[in-house]
């Protein structure tokens, strides 16, 4: 089931698409917010769920991130996303080795992440909330000097990082990267 992404969402859907390029593109975790904005020959989504094949995606991979070696064997991208998904995984390091293997030469790892020094997350921090921000769904948060510690380990070298802004409710304003709910990393392997 999917549903209509928030002015935020898009904002932050606009920023990873113009930072793809090359032709070929993989976006893992995309069946509940593609991504609309993206331009390629080949757009593939890879989720444990089922969407429609849409424009601009021409193909749509049922699997687990876990997976990656049985569900892309021989095959390589130019551009791989990983848009709000790296939160989620119990073995962050395993997977990003793993998909590592599917970026092709001058490829590019494009992924975003909450970031908890971001303004709403340091509020409910400090309020001791459960309720926002604080979902089940998620296994860590990385702030912007781990998440270049995660790539840096499994193969990456951080190229760019961008701040999407603070998010209060559906709404985004500017802030500095380091005050952004999202964080967006761009890294190619090494």
């Amino acid at each position: 089931m999917s549903h209509m992404p928030d002015r935020y969402e898009k904002h932050r859907q606009r920023i990873m698409a113009r930072l793809v390029h090359g032709g070929s593109i993989l976006d893992v975790g995309c069946a509940q917010q593609p991504n609309t904005y993206l331009r390629g020959e080949r757009v593939v989504g890879l989720d444990k769920s089922d969407m429609d094949i849409q424009s601009p995606y021409t193909e749509h991979i049922i699997g687990d991130i876990t997976d990656v070696d049985n569900l892309l064997q021989g095959r390589q991208f130019d551009t791989v996303l990983m848009g709000e998904l790296i939160e989620h995984l119990e073995r962050p390091y395993d997977v990003l080795r793993s998909l590592r293997n599917y970026i092709a030469d001058k490829g590019t790892l494009i992924l975003s992440t909450p970031n908890p020094l971001g303004i709403p997350v340091v509020v409910a921090e400090y309020l001791r909330m459960r309720t926002f921000f604080y979902s089940r769904h998620h296994a860590f948060y990385f702030s912007p000097r781990w998440a270049w510690r995660l790539l840096e380990r499994t193969g990456f070298q951080v190229v760019r990082t961008i701040g999407c802004g603070a998010r209060i409710g559906p709404l985004w304003l500017p802030a500095p990267l380091s005050l952004s709910y999202i964080i967006v990393y761009v890294a190619t392997p090494v």
